[in-house]
């Protein structure tokens, strides 16, 4: 089953790809004075091509989830770092440029220090669920690290301003990651009891600002500037909330945190590469609001030229007045 399950990967990562794509290029032409638009998910909800976006997106979960289900974690969650390489390279191909030899050695670096971080950091043991206490916290400190960076964002460039929000986005998504864990496993128990639990509602409430955070991200840049480091800070505080709520815990001793601790570097240099490139994606601005045209008046008829009038010679003499008695 295991080449099956790397094909589901494969197939996930490729419409997580697309999804990160398609929901960039709408949200970056949305219209809004705001630099940071907290309502953006009811406004990006009336866009057909950004649905089309959240369709792949679950379509890539489900996906996600067939593969996990039927392959070895070590081996799916690699695959399914790949959709970083296959976003950045389908944003390339979208906006008619190709990507430079740096880029490429970035988005590999990048893409080499998930993967070996993902395959390096693999916890072992503890619990299938937390308690709302402890992931509550999580949240807690997620949502303000996350609230903080959208407040700084506003004060930022666009570019600066992807990064922060990709910061932001990242930590929430790993508290997330955390939150549906437990969810999951209570939903595979109690069933329908699952909406009766504080947890669910909780993990609705990280979502949605880990979502917002991301959609912002890609009002303020391309894909280049906010994916890399989203996707990595995803998986990194994933795992760490792992050791902290779920009691996991890491093998190897100094030696796998060495190799840990190298990954993330070479991340991160990928990470400050592709923002820094002069070939990252420019955000694409919303054409200007065309306003209606008046009706065109009918024109006038033109009127015949009068003939000039003969001209009559001054006169030469004196005019003498006659004054009345």
């Amino acid at each position: 089953m295991q080449p099956i399950a790397i094909m589901f990967a494969v197939t996930a990562a490729i419409c997580f790809a697309c999804a990160n794509v398609l929901q960039q290029r709408v949200a970056a032409r949305l219209r809004s004075d705001a630099t940071f638009d907290s309502a953006v998910l009811f406004r990006l909800a009336r866009k057909p091509l950004w649905l089309a976006g959240l369709a792949l997106v679950i379509l890539s979960i489900s996906l996600q989830a067939t593969a996990l289900g039927l392959g070895r974690l070590v081996v799916i969650e690699p695959v399914l770092a790949s959709s970083l390489l296959f976003a950045l390279a389908l944003a390339a191909w979208a906006d008619h440029r190709r990507m430079r030899r740096g880029e490429w050695l970035a988005a590999l670096a990048t893409f080499a220090g998930l993967v070996v971080f993902l395959t390096v950091a693999q916890p072992s043991g503890g619990r299938q669920t937390a308690t709302f206490g402890r992931l509550g916290l999580a949240a807690l400190v997620a949502a303000v690290i996350a609230i903080t960076s959208g407040v700084i964002a506003t004060r930022l460039s666009p570019l600066r301003r992807a990064l922060v929000l990709g910061v932001g986005g990242g930590i929430a998504a790993g508290a997330t990651d955390a939150a549906t864990k437990t969810v999951a496993a209570l939903a595979g128990q109690s069933k329908l009891g699952v909406f009766a639990d504080p947890r669910l509602y909780l993990l609705a409430f990280i979502g949605l600002l880990t979502y917002t955070l991301q959609q912002n991200g890609y009002r303020a840049g391309g894909l280049a500037a906010f994916l890399p480091v989203f996707s990595v800070l995803d998986p990194a505080v994933g795992s760490f909330l792992g050791l902290m709520v779920y009691h996991e815990h890491l093998g190897g001793g100094l030696a796998r945190i060495a190799v840990e601790v190298a990954a993330v570097l070479a991340a991160c240099w990928g990470i400050a590469r592709l923002a820094s490139s002069t070939a990252v994606a420019e955000p694409i601005v919303a054409p200007p609001t065309a306003h209606p045209r008046l009706p065109t008046l009918p024109t006038l008829p033109t009127l015949p030229t009068l003939p000039a009038l003969p001209t009559v010679p001054p006169a030469t003499q004196a005019v003498p007045v006659t004054e009345e008695p």
